[in-house]
């Protein structure tokens, strides 16, 4: 539905779902596809950033793109 392109870094290849709302801020949210995004996370880091983007953000909010070391 939204493809692999991680909503966190920018990057393409994310394999896991990130929820938009954390599980730990709403642990009773149902399971909906339009509440979660891709991105990259421990099975899965960006190869290009190296990042493991779902597991940097833990429960914060979205404020901004991560950042990388170098502009792509």
């Amino acid at each position: 539905m939204f493809g692999d392109l991680c909503h966190l870094c920018g990057h393409y290849g994310a394999r896991e779902a990130d929820h938009l709302v954390p599980i730990a801020v709403d642990v009773d949210q149902p399971v909906d596809p339009y509440g979660m995004r891709p991105a990259h996370g421990s099975s899965s880091p960006c190869q290009v950033c190296g990042r493991k983007c779902n597991q940097e953000r833990g429960t914060g909010a979205i404020t901004a793109p991560l950042r990388t070391s170098q502009d792509w």
